[in-house]
């Protein structure tokens, strides 16, 4: 059975009801979107039940996991697991794993941004709620990696190549391909008359050509799609094309031969 799951609210003393009921609205947002993501089940497998409530200040919920339907796969742990795993990740390196969906790093900026004025919040499971294992803290410097990643700095156009997976047509139609280059997701939004190629292309390696958002290091985040195709070998660069690019600055020589002449000079 899944451990209970908790959420320090703040560290204020004194918190509004609705600052209190959104944050717990996200935190339920981010368990629901890595349970969608690992259960690969766009409705999530999971409930969470409200198992502990201290009532004092900071409050601390506890939520417990169960499962909708009998005789299926109990994804709680992993939830749990992916949820503090990868805001360490964030807050120590700026990264998420496959698991951590957009929408869920989006949720997790929201209650990040809430710090400055409620205080550090935490995540942490155990037994009960003095029992704090594997404890991660979301405060300001979360925030300011979430940005790092989801801020948009700089537009234009440009193609990604990558392997395409996570269709999603929620709120608008998207997908999200992982860049070869940076080996990051990006987010690609296309036109609905693209649906039958998207979805041909499902779990494939891709070319993504498009109006390209990056953010201040660079790297891309999102994209509105213009051109989809399926990448080749043909994409990457031979041996052969890149012999090319440097002159013979041995003169036909082996290397061997031409170090040892170079060495006797």
């Amino acid at each position: 059975m899944s451990n209970t799951i908790f959420f320090r609210v703040g560290t204020a003393d004194r918190i509004s009801l609705s600052a209190f009921v959104d944050s717990l609205y996200k935190f339920l947002g981010i368990l629901r979107d890595l349970d969608s993501a690992l259960s690969e089940n766009k409705r999530g497998s999971m409930e969470w039940e409200v198992t502990s409530l201290r009532k004092e200040s900071p409050a601390i919920v506890g939520v417990t996991p169960t499962l909708k339907r009998l005789n299926t796969r109990d994804f709680g742990e992993a939830v749990e697991a992916q949820f503090i795993n990868n805001t360490r990740s964030l807050n120590s390196k700026g990264e998420r794993n496959e698991y951590m969906p957009d929408s869920a790093l989006m949720k997790l900026k929201a209650i990040a941004a809430r710090t400055k004025r409620l205080g550090p919040m935490s995540v942490f499971v155990g037994k009960n709620g003095d029992e704090a294992e594997e404890l991660v803290n979301i405060d300001q410097a979360t925030l300011k990696r979430v940005k790092e990643l989801t801020d948009v700095k700089f537009t234009g156009y440009g193609s990604i190549k990558g392997n395409l997976d996570s269709i999603s047509v929620h709120l608008k139609d998207e997908f999200r391909v992982w860049d070869s280059l940076s080996g990051r997701p990006v987010r690609c939004s296309f036109a609905r008359s693209m649906d039958p190629q998207v979805r041909d292309y499902l779990r494939q390696a891709v070319v993504v050509s498009g109006i390209l958002q990056s953010n201040s290091a660079g790297l891309p985040i999102a994209m509105d799609v213009q051109g989809l195709d399926l990448a080749s070998v043909t994409d990457a660069p031979t041996i052969e094309g890149i012999s090319g690019l440097v002159d013979d600055f041995t003169d036909g020589k082996p290397l061997k031969e031409f170090i040892e002449e170079i060495s006797d000079e």
